[in-house]
Parts: structure tokens; sequence; C-alpha cells
């Protein structure tokens, strides 16, 4: 094994990494490659054109996911399978799943040079895994392929050009085809057979390995060179609507005041302090959204909308917590004499990682003698979809100071290269241990 992954070539990645990344340039030095536009139609044309000449056999599918296949000496063995994404949120860095995907490309690469392995192998480059042209759920692509409802709702987001989303993926795949572009109701119908057309048969599929940078600053902190994932968080999200009293600002006595700002501020730490006791079980709370009216400096805010994200890998201390908050929230806005509405805009189930992939990569680390630490991921990725329906993985490489989806991301070549290796070496070793 040593010789094949010696062939891995970090320079080539780092490379390809750079080549990639002037596909979207911004003037801050960023990435903008939003889903389904055309700098995300060049992106994944210099990925196909990678892959091809890794020795890949490429296919688009229905809603745009690049699978690349290598044939197995045995065709009847179950598949292996590994990849990432390609698209950017805006202003974006240069390595959130770029260098997953193109270690993926690089392992295929080596592999194939080598005779392939004995099962067949599946390079997947997954459509718009970020949110951040439509604001509908992470992984479209990946949901797709693993069967997961896509609400017409999703279907119907427009983005900040009012361009529909059905139409986006329509678009694409005129420019990618050369099919003529759908009108609005015609790219829904479409979008609507596509979604059927691109779901995948996970039952053919033995593991899935997904390699990321971590994007947070938990391995840089240890000194770790590669992070084991167990699970991946899913968050609880709730609306809180608060209602006081608007009121003249400077005629109102401070004990006569319903004012809800005030009762939203005295709820924002409280979720602070409660995610903070809960945080020894791998909980994390966020207040991202506040919403006061009537904003304006002379007016006592009548009423605040705040919007709460809640997270953990363990789904026991998220409920608590989030019971805990709501509690709290209720007692808060009844000492205030304001209002409270609670609604929980989602509520998803963490995912955790197949013991037998996360076995095989401490395997291979070890037998590396590579010092590596089983850790929970804090951000969703696609092969926390991939988990629902199959045996699935994933492994992190060092971020620079935990910084991500910002021109500052940053991980060294050295680590790409290593984390390249590990990918094979499991590939590999989930090949002989079938």
């Amino acid at each position: 094994m040593n010789r094949i992954l010696a062939a891995i070539d970090g320079e080539r990645i780092a490379r390809h990494i750079e080549q990639l990344s002037e596909i979207g340039r911004t003037p801050q030095g960023g990435v903008t490659r939003l889903a389904f536009t055309r700098e995300d139609a060049a992106g994944r044309e210099l990925l196909r054109a990678w892959m091809q000449e890794a020795g890949l056999d490429v296919q688009r599918d229905a809603v745009g996911n690049l699978i690349g296949a290598l044939r197995g000496k045995n065709p009847d063995a179950r598949i292996l399978a590994c990849g990432s994404h390609i698209d950017t949120v805006v202003n974006a860095g240069k390595y959130d799943g770029i260098v997953g995907m193109l270690c993926a490309v690089e392992c295929a690469r080596v592999i194939h040079a080598r005779g392939g392995l004995n099962a067949p192998l599946r390079i997947i480059n997954f459509a718009m895994e970020e949110s951040a042209r439509f604001g509908a759920g992470y992984g479209f692509g990946s949901r797709v392929m693993s069967g997961a409802p896509i609400s017409k709702q999703e279907l119907f987001a427009r983005d900040r050009s009012k361009v529909l989303m059905a139409r986006a993926i329509q678009e694409l795949k005129g420019w990618e085809t050369g099919a003529k572009i759908a009108t609005e109701r015609t790219a829904l119908d479409a979008t609507y057979k596509d979604i059927d057309a691109a779901r995948y048969d996970w039952t053919r599929v033995r593991a899935f390995v997904e390699l990321h940078i971590e994007q947070g600053p938990t391995l840089e902190r240890a000194g770790k060179p590669i992070g084991i994932v167990t699970a991946v968080a899913a968050p609880t999200r709730l609306q809180i609507i608060l209602s006081g009293e608007q009121n003249h600002s400077g005629t109102t006595p401070m004990n006569m005041r319903r004012d809800a700002l005030a009762a939203a501020a005295e709820i924002i730490l409280a979720i602070e302090r409660l995610a903070n006791e809960f945080a020894p079980r791998q909980v994390v709370g966020t207040v991202g959204v506040i919403q006061a009216e009537p904003n304006v400096m002379n007016s006592i805010p009548g009423h605040v909308e705040l919007r709460a994200d809640i997270r953990s890998a363990d789904a026991d201390a998220k409920r608590e917590c989030v019971a805990a908050i709501q509690r709290a929230l209720k007692w808060i806005a009844s000492k205030r004499d304001s209002d409270i509405a609670i609604t929980t805009l989602t509520d998803e189930t963490p995912v955790t990682f197949a013991n037998e992939i996360v076995n095989a990569l401490e395997r291979v680390c070890a037998a590396e003698n590579i010092d590596a630490v089983k850790m929970p991921s804090g951000a969703g990725h696609d092969a926390a979809h991939i988990a629902r329906v199959a045996p699935a993985g994933m492994l992190f490489i060092p971020s620079r100071a935990g910084v991500s989806h910002d021109p500052r991301e940053y991980s060294s070549s050295a680590e790409i290269a290593r984390g390249a290796r590990v990918l094979c070496a499991a590939l590999i070793d989930l090949d002989q241990t079938a």
C-alpha cells in the first residue's frame, strides 16, 4: 500500500485548487461560484476534464450531480464511493468542498494507474451543497440522490435576482447539454421528473467516504493532523416572537414599559448561558436573527422576532437543552410582561457515521503513524445525507484558525496531501476487508 500512497501528487492537487479558484474569483481574493450559475458550469466542466484524465467514465445525472465510474476487478462487488462539492458561498475560500472533491479525483487517478480495486469505485460531485443562492437546505444534490423528499417550497425559492430555483437547474442542464432552456412552468415540471430520475440505488454501495476541511479550530488547537468524524450535528431552529407595547421613548416612565427588545436581549443571553451549560455535551446555541419594530431610535420596540439555532451531535443533549431554553424564555417573557410565541422551524436528527468506516480510518491512520482524533462535525455535509441510506464516514484535515466561508480559509498543501493519502488508504482497506 505504501507505494500506492506515495503516488498521491500533492502538487497536482494544489495546482488544481488554484486553477479552480480562478473561476468566480472576487476582488477581495475569494471565490463566488454559486450553484447552477455559469461559473458553476465552468467549474464543473474543468472538474469533468480532470475526472476523465484520471480514468473515470463521467456521467451527469438529471439534477447535475457528476458521477465518475471506475470499473472493479469484480464487477459484482458492492461499490466504494467518495466525493464532495465545488459550489461555494458568496466570497468564499477556495478549500471548502473543493479539497475533498479534488482529493477524491487524485485517489481515483492513483488507483486506476495501479490496476483498480476489487470493487467498482464511484467519484461523486454533488450539485448545490451550499444553500447560499436560494436559502434552501444544504446538500441538494446529495439529498436528491439519497431519495430524501424535496419540497415544492424549495423548488419555488428564488435567488436575489428573482431566478426560480427550478429554472436555474434547467438552465445549468441547458448550458451543459445544449437542451432548450424552459419557461418557469415547464422548468418546474421538468425538475420534478429530474428529481425522480436522479435517485440513486444505494443498496449497491458498501461505503461512502468524504474528505473535508474541518472549518473549525479543533484540530489545529489540538495539534492533530486528521479528524475521524463520528457524527454530524443537526439543528433545532426556533422562531421566537415577542410582543410588548410600542410607545414613546421620551415620555414613557421606565417602570411602565413593556420593551420587547429588552426582553429579547435577556432571552439572547439566556440562550447563550444554557448552551454553555450543555457545551460539555457538544451543544452550541446561536441567535442569528433580530428584527425589531418599529426599529427607530425614539420608540420603544413593541415587537421583536428572534431566530435561534441549537445544534449537537448528541440528540438527547440537544433535546434537553432546547426544553431548558423554552422554559427560560417563557419565564423571561412572563417576568417582563411580554407575550411570547415559540415556533420550531426545524428539528433535525443528528447523523452517526458507520462504525466500519470509522474503524477503517483508525486502522489506516495507525498504520501510517498519523495521530488522529475522533470528533463530531458541527457543520452539515453531503456525507450526512448519504449516511441515512448507506454506510458513510468522513475525515477532516485542519483549517487555519478555524476560518471558513471566507477568503482567509486555508489548509496547507502538506495537510491536503496527507488527507488524500488517508482517503486512498481507507478505500484500499475497505476494499480488502470486504
